[in-house]
């Protein structure tokens, strides 16, 4: 979820909602917004610029992608001042 803070124009391709529905191995899954990352917002003036307001990233850990908080914005999904 976005942080309350978060400015923005609602995302067209998820419309607002931060998930779509994407074919995953051959079957149907939920999964973040690939436009918005999740937050259900773009354009975002004040979003962190490394995960684009949703206050983590994904990570290569020895061959296989994780999802660790940003260090950009200490996982506030708020780009720093």
């Amino acid at each position: 979820m976005a942080h309350k803070e978060l400015k923005g124009d609602r995302c067209p391709k998820c419309n607002g909602s931060g998930s779509v529905i994407a074919d995953v191995g051959g079957f149907h899954a939920e999964v973040d917004c690939p436009d918005c990352a999740g937050t259900g917002l773009v354009n975002s003036p004040n979003a962190c610029k490394k995960c684009k307001g949703s206050g983590s990233v994904i990570v290569d850990a020895g061959g296989f992608n994780v999802e660790a908080t940003c260090e950009h914005c200490n996982g506030s999904g708020l780009e720093p001042l």
